[in-house]
């Protein structure tokens, strides 16, 4: 999959050097691309970009999908410091089934925006939910936050969260870990 290019923001570029400047980021020649390099990072986090739609197919039954080991990567909407790792999503269809390929795609358009680890796996059962027409969804994200590791608490560690929607179904509280 071939990656757009980045989205020039020169006056983005202007007030990030005039930032790393004022807190003294100045005299080393390996600085010097990087507010353009910093610009072009961040309006890859596109807040407001529509959502593709999800492909959509006849459900054959009512049985449990779930999707494991599935990669995130996105900003702390808090620090605009990264946090990122691996999803678990679980639902039962109703009527219909979402194509295999539109959890992660979904799963990625909504990490590419700055987000809260808890928001992102409850707007992804929402999604699904509503959209999908699914009758019940677990999404259950484990992730390192780069804001607890590198500023605050200055430690390393797992962060799991799980967002439950719909009627509840035991199979998909296993499948997210909570049963």
């Amino acid at each position: 999959m071939s990656k757009a290019p980045p989205r020039r923001a020169p006056e983005a570029e202007a007030h990030l050097a005039a930032a790393l400047k004022a807190l003294g980021f100045i005299g080393d020649p390996e600085l010097e691309e990087s507010p353009a390099r910093l610009a072009d990072w961040l309006s890859e986090f596109s807040p407001g970009a529509p959502l593709s739609p999800l492909s959509l197919f006849d459900a054959p039954g009512q049985d449990l999908v779930c999707l494991r080991g599935l990669p995130f990567y996105s900003l702390c909407a808090h620090h605009l410091l990264p946090f990122f790792g691996e999803a678990t999503v679980a639902y039962v269809p109703g009527v219909k089934v979402a194509g295999l390929g539109s959890v992660p795609r979904l799963l990625r358009e909504l990490a590419r925006r700055p987000q809260l680890q808890e928001r992102l796996g409850a707007q992804l059962a929402e999604t699904l939910l509503n959209d999908a027409g699914a009758v019940a969804v677990g999404v259950r994200l484990e992730a390192r936050q780069m804001c607890m590791e590198l500023r605050g608490a200055e430690s390393p560690g797992l962060i799991i969260t799980t967002a439950l929607r719909g009627a509840p179904n035991p199979a998909i509280s296993r499948a997210v870990g909570l049963g």
